[in-house]
């Protein structure tokens, strides 16, 4: 199931790729988004959407490395 939003929008057979917060790399990756998106012509709520997420993601309880 693709859910909603973003994942909502792919098409049936498009590769999509998931971060979770437990990921210690997540909130790094999600911020480096962010950065590369504020450059150029992404609106600015996505990208403050995407910096507080990296923000939940860093203060997520436990996280690790990936399996």
């Amino acid at each position: 199931m693709r859910g909603q939003g973003a994942l909502g929008k792919a098409a049936p057979d498009e590769p999509v790729f998931v971060l979770r917060a437990q990921n210690i790399h997540a909130a790094d990756l999600v911020e480096k988004w962010a950065i590369w998106c504020s450059a150029g012509d992404t609106p600015g709520d996505k990208v403050t959407e995407a910096r507080a997420i990296a923000g939940m993601m860093r203060d997520w309880p436990d996280r690790k490395r990936p399996d």
